[in-house]
């Protein structure tokens, strides 16, 4: 189809308003009656007739004076340039009247709404290609293009011929003539099916890639806690307490404070092991750990060293009030009770001190401990040995 010339389009706009405004004008004057001549309705035929013929040789004149001379020339290699551009758009372009009737549509437009031909939009009302729910919006929309001039990436959804619906991006400016008076609106118009459609998959993509985040956030922390903890006490294991050790000595050192370390072994665990079963040698590790935990500030740390040993973190403490923490320990120990099978067994543990700045670095505070341990170890020996048998 031949494209028409757009300005040819804006004057007949504006011809036809004025026609209609005269015709109104005219019929508005026959109704009133009895002006002029005594036949009324001849009257506003001939004058009817006159405005009509008047108007269209302004406009005539108009634009034939336009397609004379360069300028005339220029207009029209612009018109075809323009038309070029409109045909060979990959988005829609049209064109429609102050009431959203459609006056121009490229072949875009057609394509867009399944439609063969773009003749079949002349006339049509711009609202009947929006879907039902949309025409509200789009009054809307177009109310506010009319006041501020233009719309951006507005979303709609849009009918085809089909019936079927489809997103699309309209974007409209109002039209005004040379003297600044609104003449039409122009709307650009694109698909954007395949654009939400990547969105969407982009977006349940990123959910999935989230959850899958989520969850090796949780296996790393399951995997953390499993290389740190001990399985069978949930206490540190040796590893942690190493790190844990050197950022202990290394704030003590920046702030000139002190700390203690606790060296403790739980007495008899071979002998409940042998005489009641690994069963109640692990349950009384398990109570002498959760007595720990449970009497232990934050702020200290409680580990399994390894075997029937634990080492303990005392922050900020001295020699003298980590031997009270130990008291403390020693007197709540007395209450922990294993029942196996009808046996009941006792659990009790021996230990000791070290403390910076007494002690000057890690391996000597560890070696400290273990040397004030074994002592502790050996009295306890000793008494038991001196102890006299029952007669």
């Amino acid at each position: 189809m031949k494209t028409p010339n757009l300005n040819k389009i804006f004057g007949r706009t504006i011809f036809i308003q004025l026609l209609l405004s005269w015709t109104f004008l005219i019929v508005a004057s026959y109704v009133i009656g009895n002006i002029w001549l005594k036949n009324e309705i001849l009257t506003h035929v001939l004058l009817w007739g006159a405005g009509a013929v008047l108007f269209g040789y302004i406009f005539t004149r108009g634009y034939a004076a336009k397609d004379k001379g360069e300028d005339g020339k220029n207009g029209q290699i612009s018109s075809l340039i323009y038309h070029a551009v409109l045909d060979t758009s990959p988005d829609s372009v049209a064109v429609t009247d102050l009431l959203g009737n459609y006056i121009f549509a490229n072949k875009q437009t057609a394509v867009l709404h399944g439609y063969d031909s773009t003749e079949e939009f002349i006339g049509k009302s711009a609202f009947s290609f929006f879907s039902l729910g949309e025409v509200p919006k789009a009054a809307k929309y177009m109310g506010l293009t009319r006041a501020d001039g233009v719309i951006k990436n507005v979303e709609f959804d849009l009918l085809r011929k089909d019936g079927s619906t489809f997103p699309a991006e309209l974007s409209a400016a109002l039209i005004k003539n040379e003297f600044g008076i609104p003449v039409a609106f122009i709307a650009v118009t694109r698909d954007v099916t395949e654009r939400k459609r990547v969105a969407d998959q982009l977006r349940d993509v990123n959910e999935q890639l989230h959850l899958q985040l989520v969850e090796i956030e949780k296996l790393q922390a399951i995997l953390h806690e499993q290389a740190i903890q001990d399985p069978l006490t949930g206490l540190y294991n040796r590893r942690f307490m190493e790190e844990s050790l050197k950022q202990e000595f290394a704030r003590a050192s920046r702030e000139n404070k002190p700390f203690s370390v606790v060296m403790m072994d739980m007495d008899n665990l071979k002998h409940l092991n042998d005489k009641y079963g690994h069963v109640v040698g692990d349950a009384a590790l398990k109570s002498l750990s959760k007595l720990l935990k449970d009497q232990t500030r934050t702020e200290d740390i409680v580990c399994r060293f390894g075997g029937d040993e634990f080492l303990i973190i005392l922050h900020n403490a001295t020699t003298q009030m980590a031997a009270v923490r130990l008291q403390q320990w020693n007197e709540k120990v007395k209450d922990i009770d294993i029942v196996h099978e009808k046996m009941r067994a006792s659990v009790s543990f021996s230990a000791g001190i070290a403390t910076y700045p007494t002690h000057t670095s890690i391996e000597e505070l560890i070696r400290a401990a273990d040397k004030a341990l074994y002592d502790i170890k050996a009295m306890k020996k000793q008494s038991v040995q001196k102890t006299p048998p029952p007669l």
